[in-house]
């Protein structure tokens, strides 16, 4: 099958154009000699989890999640994944490989980010 026809999630195509257009927005010019800090590619990713929840607000609305969390979860030494974590993950992922792609575009062996 071609990598090009492998169908995405729905969600993909909902987060994809919102990291293109925050990436254009904050970072003028990927850097091919130092790294963006990681404050910066934070509020990107916050940047557009806000746009997915106020077009998906069904996301941030996990009720279940959010009440038994602090019980379940309060003196465990691991990192809590509720729905608002997953999706910032999979925003971060997207977002990163975009960069990854501007900053090669033509080496597609990713393992170049220092």
């Amino acid at each position: 099958m071609n990598s090009n026809n492998i169908p995405y999630p729905e969600l993909y195509y909902r987060i994809y154009p919102k990291v293109i257009d925050t990436i254009s927005k904050n970072i003028k010019e990927v850097p091919i000699e130092e790294n963006i800090p990681e404050e910066d590619i934070d509020k990107m990713i916050d940047e557009v989890f806000e746009e997915i929840i106020r077009e998906c607000p069904e996301i941030g609305e996990d009720h279940m999640e959010r009440r038994q969390r602090p019980f379940r979860y309060r003196n465990r030494q691991r990192i809590y994944y509720g729905r608002e974590r997953l999706v910032k993950d999979i925003i971060g992922i997207i977002l990163i490989s975009e960069l990854l792609r501007r900053r090669y575009p033509y080496n597609h062996g990713y393992g170049l980010w220092y």
